[in-house]
């Protein structure tokens, strides 16, 4: 009986007793499940009813409504009892209310009797042993209670919960703290009541418990790298903190011929940085990893401390394991950069005169709205404004771009507003504007250009600046180009670091199929590349290759620079065969591998990875060195990336963060987005 009608029943009792005191509770009980209708009870004889005083009032109305519950209440309980009781077939085949056997439940077919505690299975085994008769299985229908579980997780299951919020909170640079916001909380607990979710210190601890183990794993996954391996670094302190970090990432040329990069280790720093302590901090991460031996290039800035850190990891690369190979590269985004700025410092009045209109619009949100506005009638982009800054690279550039994009705009917002009017430059200005942007166009295309990390940079680099300094050349043979003396010393700034360039791109020159001998002069410096490529075939032995494979070739655009270059290089496929025979032929023991490769035609929009994967079969040596060598990066842009992303995890609400914590997420974090040790 359900607790409503259990208490029903003491109401009903309750206003019995106080309308019928006579009737004791036994005599109720026996009322309760008589067949009779409550209407016949004794009720009516009570001397005691008021309804017997008022014979206008129905006799029976009174006690019609309290009372036609109870029957009720016993027929439906009785029908329950009786459907739960015949729900089987089975139940077709015994009567549960002989007369004779009130107590026992007997057959129909022989009137065997049996206990009503008898089960259904003795019953059905009477059935089918005398009469023959089986009865197929019923399938429950027993109501089935859908209440949450709010009981947690099994250990497994919880652990594989917490490393996906670990590595969320690592990805997405979360503060630890996000585990204690209440919004997270109840969406948690709406998505996956029965997860549990870690405190603020212990994520904490998962997280860099998660960056232990990754790291484990890193060094396996070095293990398995084919070919050598290159380096960039770089040094940051943070403004918020003053903690300073030494960076390095890692890039290599995978199995797959496909370029591989990530963040090696960001180190807490809190020495001198100087050329000791950031030499000893590099080779020890180096012999943590087992990567002496592999290591082929550091790629750097131009800053002088970085200079000696590279000469000095050098000679401690040969002393203790003998690898001479090992050189410093010069970071081209900071030679640009070094370049542009010498030529700024010759800055003309226009380019000030942009400087301080863009500031006056910054500066202004009523000014930068109505831009805004005019931009949108004109029909033109409204671009944010920028100010030139000289440690950012081509600021001074983009600033100017920026205004010549959103020149119309100016003018109409220089009709409305006389202070903005007052610093528009002249059209004599403008002229003078557009040639520095046409000087420093060049340079903003290959410091984009030089600095992706996804595809092979190194060779590039003699490519690009051969490029610029044909623009250059061409600029100051111009009598009617009036910013000569800005070109002139940006080329002249650019020729500093030519002969290092030259020097470090040989070989990676040369193994680019896209070049070869076609960015070198004919003779002696054609002669010298081809030199230093032989030279590392002696030291390089022939491997096991894969068979090889299909290969899509897609073109690679950049035909701004093969156009400039061109130029410089009076380029034709005449005088290409022509370099090719002379240098090889000028060259003492060229192997005839190399001489195999020399002679194949040069596709300018072949990718370089792609077209070494097709032939590494054909040329084994030489892929073996271009695996190496082609993975040297051009910039040190890699790392300073790694920084920026720093910077977004040592924020103002998180300038406590342990340097160790922040080397553990940071790491963590380019780990997972490169798919590299994984656990």
């Amino acid at each position: 009986m359900s607790d409503y009608e259990f208490y029903y029943d003491e109401y009903q009792e309750s206003e019995y007793n106080e309308e019928e005191n006579e009737t004791t509770d036994n005599e109720r009980n026996v009322q309760e499940f008589s067949q009779e209708p409550f209407q016949e009870s004794p009720r009516e004889e009570s001397p005691q009813e008021p309804f017997q005083e008022s014979p206008q009032e129905p006799f029976q109305e009174p006690p019609q409504e309290p009372f036609q519950e109870p029957p009720q209440e016993h027929s439906q309980e009785e029908d329950n009892l009786k459907k739960a009781k015949t729900y089987s077939d089975t139940w077709q085949y015994f009567n549960t209310r002989d007369p004779q056997h009130p107590t026992k439940v007997v057959c129909k077919k022989c009137n065997h009797t049996y206990s009503k505690s008898t089960g259904i299975s003795t019953l059905k085994e009477h059935l089918k042993k005398v009469h023959g008769i089986v009865i197929d299985k019923i399938k429950k229908t027993q109501t089935k209670l859908n209440f949450p579980r709010v009981d947690p997780w099994p250990k497994e299951d919880m652990l594989v919960r917490d490393q996906a919020l670990v590595e969320w909170i690592t990805v997405d640079l979360q503060p630890f703290s996000v585990v204690t916001n209440d919004q997270f909380i109840n969406l948690i607990n709406t998505l996956d009541p029965r997860y549990r979710i870690p405190g603020k210190t212990n994520i904490k601890e998962k997280v860099v418990n998660h960056f232990d183990n990754m790291r484990k794993n890193i060094k396996l996954d070095i293990d398995k790298i084919p070919g050598k391996v290159s380096l960039t670094s770089d040094m940051w302190t943070s403004t918020l903190n003053n903690n300073s970090f030494l960076g390095l990432t890692i890039h290599f040329i995978d199995q797959e011929w496909k370029m591989q990069h990530f963040l090696l280790d960001i180190i807490s720093f809190n020495e001198r940085h100087n050329t000791i302590n950031i030499t000893n901090e590099i080779i020890s991460t180096l012999a943590e990893f087992k990567i002496k031996e592999k290591v082929l290039a550091l790629t750097t800035d131009n800053a002088t401390t970085m200079l000696a850190v590279g000469r000095s990891i050098a000679e401690k690369l040969d002393d203790d394991v003998m690898n001479s190979t090992f050189g410093h590269y010069r970071c081209t985004a900071h030679i640009l950069n070094l370049a542009a700025q010498q030529g700024l410092e010759l800055i003309d009045n226009a380019v000030v005169k942009v400087r301080q209109l863009m500031i006056k619009i910054k500066n202004s949100v009523i000014i930068s709205d109505e831009l805004r506005k005019l931009c949108k009638c004109a029909k033109i982009n409204y671009l944010k404004p920028e100010l030139d800054i000289r440690t950012r690279w081509n600021s001074t550039f983009n600033m100017l771009k920026k205004m010549e994009k959103m020149w119309n705009g100016v003018r109409m917002l220089a009709v409305r507003n006389q202070e903005v009017q007052m610093l528009m430059p002249t059209e004599a200005d403008w002229k003078i504007i557009r040639e520095t942007m046409i000087i420093l166009e060049p340079l903003e295309r290959a410091t984009v250009y030089l600095s992706a990390a996804q595809y092979p940079t190194i060779a590039d680099i003699r490519f690009v600046f051969l490029g610029i300094l044909e623009h250059l050349e061409s600029i100051i043979g111009d009598d009617d180009f009036e910013q000569k003396e800005l070109a002139s010393s940006v080329n002249q700034k650019i020729g500093e670091y030519w002969n290092i360039i030259n020097q470090q791109t040989l070989v990676s020159t040369v193994l680019d199929p896209r070049y070869k001998l076609s960015l070198f002069e004919v003779g002696a410096s054609a002669a010298e590349a081809v030199s230093a490529v032989t030279s590392l075939l002696a030291n390089y032995h022939h491997v096991t290759i894969p068979e090889n494979r299909d290969v899509d070739e897609s073109e690679t655009p950049h035909q701004y620079f093969q156009r400039l270059k061109k130029r410089r290089l009076n380029y034709n496929e005449t005088s290409r065969r022509s370099s090719i025979a002379s240098s090889v032929s000028s060259v003492s023991n060229v192997s005839d591998e190399l001489d195999r490769y020399l002679a194949l035609q040069v596709d300018e929009n072949v990718k370089p990875l792609l077209w070494w994967k097709a032939h590494e079969h054909e040329f084994p040596a030489l892929a073996k060195i271009s695996r190496d060598y082609l993975s040297i990066q051009a910039t040190s842009v890699a790392c300073e990336q790694a920084f920026s992303v720093a910077g977004n995890t040592i924020t103002k609400t998180r300038n406590r963060l342990n340097p160790e914590t922040a080397r553990a997420t940071l790491c963590a974090k380019s780990w997972i987005e490169n798919g590299v040790g994984m656990l």
